[in-house]
């Protein structure tokens, strides 16, 4: 299951949007640097995140993302992703 979550993410980074993505990594880097980077880093250890990750557990995926962006912190974040990724 983890092979199929690894696909997934290289074809994304070999697609149109992944290489946007790629070409953003210092503002990405001082994103995930900021004080709301650092909570949704802790929301999604404490929810077992890497491990679901490691397993290929979708749902487990699905609910530890859906719980981070049911925060503040969470939803800016995202909003800034997509607000850099060009998807306002």
């Amino acid at each position: 299951m983890s092979t199929d979550f690894q696909k997934a993410a290289q074809d994304f980074m070999s697609s149109k949007d992944g290489q946007k993505l790629a070409g953003k990594k210092g503002e990405i880097e001082r994103l995930a640097a900021s004080k709301d980077g650092e909570t949704v880093r802790s929301i999604l250890q404490q929810g077992g995140f890497g491990e679901a990750v490691k397993k290929g557990d979708a749902d487990a995926i699905r609910n530890a993302i859906n719980n981070v962006v049911s925060t503040e912190a969470g939803s800016r974040l995202l909003r800034e992703l997509q607000e850099m990724m060009g998807n306002k």
